[in-house]
């Protein structure tokens, strides 16, 4: 009973080290013009650390066959927890800083969830 009592607390305790190292490991993009996918996923968040001070624009999409989908209304992007309109937002980056983006998606059929940072 000892010896199982033990193989539980291993497997538990690498459960919550590899659910630690996911959630530190969190997407980030470092460049203006930058695009990151997060694949098949209803959402999707990605930290975008301003190279420098700049207006740019940040949008969400999901690809159907490699183009955006033609239903992108049922894309959603929040920047720090503020949404945006049309799955889009324009705000001036001040280099250094991060910007928490998260995209969602309510389609069912599209391969993957999209967000870039882009001058606009």
């Amino acid at each position: 009973m000892a010896l199982l009592e033990a193989m539980r607390v291993s497997a538990l305790t690498l459960a919550l080290f590899v659910a630690a190292g996911e959630a530190l490991g969190a997407t980030t993009m470092e460049s203006i013009g930058a695009e990151k996918c997060g694949g098949r996923v209803s959402a999707f968040e990605v930290e975008f650390l301003a190279p420098e001070t700049a207006p740019v624009e940040a949008t969400a999409k999901a690809l159907v066959r490699g183009a955006p989908s033609p239903a992108q209304d049922s894309v959603t992007l929040m920047v720090d927890g503020k949404p945006c309109t049309d799955a889009r937002c324009a705000f001036q980056a001040r280099k250094g800083e991060t910007y928490k983006l998260a995209a969602a998606t309510k389609l069912r059929s599209f391969e993957e969830l999209c967000v870039v940072v882009a001058r606009p």
